[in-house]
């Protein structure tokens, strides 16, 4: 009787465990088939429009346009810079340096790109190549000498000297990772790796970007995302208010008090890593000696321009990386001699109506600016009406082609915008726009001095050092004043409510990603 009552226990036992067995086996696969209904059904319909103000040419990533395509969500780079602006893994997963110029990168190792192919060392480097060979600031950049697959997921990567940079570089918009078989099919859009794949591309019009189902990631919350391309602010800012669009970028300044006033919108900033600047053209006669620089460098009201000009939305600058960089926090150095004592100093003396002339000749300058950004043309009228005040004349002159005009044409004075730490990184910016041989130093300065300071950076690893190394090239740039820094501008969107996720970054193509919702 009790070996009969051991037995039915027994099966009791096993019948109970082998239910509670089947229960938890079909609440694990309903509760993962709820989940990814969830995630897949509940999200299905929700999509969102958005306005960017820049429209790309082509969808080739290794051309002019790689910030667009990856401000669309599709693309990536082994390198991702997070809200400190400090290089993380995104397909790299991890790297290591085996000595000053050699690196080995392992690889993400569930990534497809759009079309299902999965994405190994040797498509990576396929694609690094060809980022190369077809834009030069990704050369410039990752200074790379050669690159050899390990294995599927480790990729080895040479450069041509130590380059301290490398892994902040490979941030940069210019090194997405693309199928490169894909990039000019006629049947097809370029496959990249992102949350979203292209679903439909209307040049200067749209993009339109689908959730991308097989993602190695966090999946796209919204299954579909339109990007309008909309050039001009305010009629950005009606889409946005009649409700055509859920979110703006580059919203107006002269635009904030409006969306302000209505609770349906909310404006969103961050402080950018931009920086708006006067350059100088140290071959100017007018320019080529310091004391002028200095002048004009004290007479700039940068305090009134934040205020009139940027509404507030901005801070004084007077050195060329934001201080929420670690090597942006560069001590600004007050100037002892007066105006009088620096124009006299070079020979220069008031005449009866109180302008300052020499050898007969008054002071006039040529100050240039360009209307894709407006609000430089305010800065140039405020800093002219300053100087004249002080009787020096200056004459504004707008061009359409900021570049070429720097680059072919003679100039004294000019307005000019750079994001000067796309990477995170003061590497890049200081190799282009100081070093004496520089193509891209368009004030034409030298100093041999910095260009010693700069190679020093380059093969430097440490990272505070390397912090310390780019306070002290500004320092010196700021004793020679080859530019004067004036602001550094806030970046400003506006979203409808209910749109979450859609936020202004420092980094200004970090726009569109997988966590953007509405409700």
């Amino acid at each position: 009787m009790l070996k009969n009552w051991n037995v039915q226990r027994k099966l009791g036992i096993w019948m109970v465990l082998a239910a509670c067995i089947l229960a938890l086996i079909g609440c694990a696969g309903t509760e993962e088939t709820s989940t990814n209904k969830g995630t897949k059904e509940e999200s299905s319909d929700k999509k969102a429009t958005l306005a960017f103000s820049w429209s790309p040419a082509s969808l080739d990533p290794h051309g002019s346009d790689s910030w667009e395509i990856m401000r669309s969500g599709t693309a990536e780079t082994l390198i991702k810079l997070n809200e400190e602006l400090e290089p993380t893994a995104w397909l790299a997963k991890s790297w290591k340096q085996e000595n000053d110029t050699t690196w080995v990168f392992q690889l993400q190792e569930n990534v497809t790109f759009h079309n299902g192919k999965v994405m190994d060392a040797t498509s990576v480097k396929e694609s690094l190549q060809r980022s190369m060979d077809k834009n030069q600031r990704a050369k410039d950049l990752l200074q790379i000498k050669s690159m050899e697959a390990v294995s599927d997921t480790e990729l080895k990567i040479k450069t041509i000297q130590p380059n301290a940079a490398l892994i902040a570089s490979l941030a940069d918009p210019s090194t997405i990772i693309v199928d490169v078989a894909t990039i000019d099919a006629k049947d097809s859009y370029p496959a990249f790796t992102g949350a979203f794949k292209i679903k439909q591309f209307n040049q200067d019009e749209s993009l339109i970007v689908e959730r991308y189902e097989d993602y190695w990631g966090e999946k796209a919350i919204l299954s579909e995302v339109t990007i309008k391309f909309i050039a001009d602010a305010n009629t950005r800012l009606m889409a946005l208010q009649s409700g055509d669009v859920d979110g703006a970028t580059d919203i107006s300044i002269d635009n904030i008090a409006v969306l302000e006033k209505n609770k349906k919108f909310e404006v969103l900033t961050a402080t950018s890593l931009r920086t708006h600047m006067l350059m100088y053209n140290m071959e100017s006669p007018l320019f080529k000696e310091l004391a002028l620089r200095k002048v004009v460098d004290m007479l700039i009201p940068r305090e009134e321009i934040v205020s009139s000009v940027m509404k507030g939305q901005g801070t004084v600058a007077h050195s060329p990386f934001s201080p929420v960089l670690p090597f942006g926090k560069v001590e600004n150095k007050e100037e002892t001699e007066s105006v009088n004592q620096l124009m006299q100093q070079e020979g220069w003396k008031k005449n009866a109506k109180g302008m300052w002339e020499k050898e007969g000749k008054p002071f006039e300058a040529t100050l240039l600016t360009f209307p894709q950004r407006p609000e430089l043309t305010v800065m140039a009228e405020v800093i002219q009406n300053k100087l004249l005040a002080e009787g020096m004349k200056v004459n504004i002159r707008q061009v359409e082609n900021i570049d070429d005009t720097l680059a072919n044409e003679d100039w004294d004075l000019s307005m000019y915008s750079m994001l000067t730490a796309h990477t995170g990184d003061p590497q890049y910016f200081l190799e282009i726009f100081y070093r004496s041989n520089s193509a891209s130093n368009v004030s034409k300065y030298t100093s041999p001095s910095v260009d010693r300071m700069i190679s020093q950076l380059s093969q430097t690893t440490d990272f505070e050092e390397r912090n310390q190394l780019a306070i002290g090239i500004q320092e010196k740039i700021n004793e020679d004043i080859p530019q004067s820094y004036i602001v550094f501008p806030n970046t400003v969107f506006a979203v409808k409510d209910g749109l979450k996720g859609f936020v202004a970054h420092p980094v200004e193509y970090y726009y569109n990603h997988s966590q953007i919702d509405v409700e």
